[in-house]
């Protein structure tokens, strides 16, 4: 068995190839992978600059010029609007890398202009960070953590297998939601915090630095059950910080929800 294994593991064939591009005028970014981590900085200027790191794996030399062929990193440009979308088979037909005989990874370091608006999907083989930006973002991912650090903006952030940590350099002005199914959620706000909480996990705590209001229990639409009104009500968990302003929703199924102050 041992010799079938190392057998199979000599077969293989590797290869990297570095792509490297700056568009300027850069107002909002998509970056749509399969495999592979994100990691985005934002800097001082209007560029998009980054380096994508492709990395094939096959099982044979064959498999390899059929990698080379089929999958393929595609930017390209909608007035200020860049988009990075890596396109192959497994787009239509979703059969798994072993059935192609060949793994494509892509790694991301980007650039981006501080107030950029921030679209990031992956889903295996890493994790998605975000460093210094102030738009609106939409992060997602599935097997895989995320953390942004010195962040100001609103949006998404979604994980199902993975942590999420967040550090905001300035609080969100409007409706923000972190959401994971298998991962803690710990995000710091800045002092004072004006904001309305709402919080749902399972199978896990929630800690907080701060001083909130409970907030009214919010249930559906009733439903007549034998001549009686039946509401259902979920775990959520509402309060309210000072004297209230967006909603920050999170929540999670297996893992504590921490929200800490800035510095804390």
């Amino acid at each position: 068995m041992w010799v079938l294994l190392l057998a199979l593991l000599a077969a293989q064939v590797e290869e990297r190839e570095t792509i490297q591009r700056t568009i300027p005028n850069a107002t909002k970014l998509l970056v749509d992978n399969i495999d592979g981590s994100i990691h985005v900085t934002g800097v001082a200027g209007n560029e998009v600059r980054f380096t994508a790191v492709k990395q094939i794996t096959a099982d044979s030399a064959e498999a390899m010029a059929e990698a080379k062929r089929n999958v393929k990193l595609d930017v390209s440009t909608q007035g200020s609007y860049v988009r990075m979308y890596v396109d192959g088979p497994f787009r239509q037909h979703d059969r798994g890398w072993q059935y192609y005989g060949y793994k494509v990874r892509f790694d991301y370091d980007i650039q981006v202009p501080i107030g950029v608006e921030l679209i990031l999907k992956t889903v295996n083989g890493g994790e998605i960070s975000v460093k210094g930006t102030e738009g609106a973002f939409d992060i997602r991912h599935v097997n895989g953590s995320i953390t942004m650090e010195n962040v100001a903006g609103a949006g998404t952030v979604s994980t199902v297998n993975g942590a999420i940590k967040v550090g905001f350099a300035k609080n969100p002005g409007a409706a923000t939601k972190f959401h994971t199914v298998n991962g803690s959620i710990d995000v710091r706000l800045q002092a004072p915090v004006n904001a309305d909480f709402h919080f749902k996990t399972l199978n896990g705590a929630v800690y907080t630095d701060f001083d909130l209001t409970a907030l009214p229990m919010a249930v559906g639409t009733p439903a007549m059950k034998n001549g009686r009104f039946v509401y259902r009500v979920d775990r959520t968990q509402a309060g309210r910080a000072g004297s209230g302003g967006p909603e920050l929703d999170f929540e999670t199924v297996n893992g504590s929800v921490k929200l800490r102050s800035k510095g804390n």
